[in-house]
């Protein structure tokens, strides 16, 4: 997949975290699928889920976020419509907090995926409702 690609949205899908969330697994957990945007990537793992929010202009600083399996509430897909340009993925997670008017608020994770990518958004929410389901 090209830059080009990934700078219009396109998510790449593989087997590996390109950001070295391995580092981080605990004895017996295993990628189920890396899904890697511009320079953002969730990771699926046997026992929860990565974020990596990569910021700063050079990309150096980046924040690891996880979320194990017990905190997963819900996964939603909302498919793109006729005149959309992508789909919608959210997974209600504890812990994911948001002070909102003074008032914390479990946020879910959002992410969009491009219409011609409904077929992995799809399988993303087939495997987070697996993990989900036990």
């Amino acid at each position: 997949m090209g830059l080009m690609d990934r700078l219009i949205g396109h998510a790449d899908v593989s087997g590996a975290s390109s950001n070295d969330v391995e580092r981080f697994f605990g004895e017996g957990e295993q990628v189920v699928a890396a899904f890697r945007f511009v320079r953002d990537e969730i990771v699926v793992t046997n026992r929860g889920i990565y974020v990596v929010d990569v910021q700063g202009l050079t990309g150096k600083k980046k924040e690891y976020k996880y979320f194990p399996l017990r905190g997963l509430k819900y996964v939603s897909f909302e498919t793109a419509g006729t005149l959309d340009i992508d789909a919608d993925i959210k997974i209600g997670v504890d812990g994911n907090t948001e002070i909102v008017n003074g008032i914390p608020h479990n946020k879910p994770l959002s992410f969009k995926i491009p219409k011609a990518q409904s077929a992995q958004g799809e399988q993303f929410m087939r495997l987070v409702k697996a993990a989900i389901d036990g």
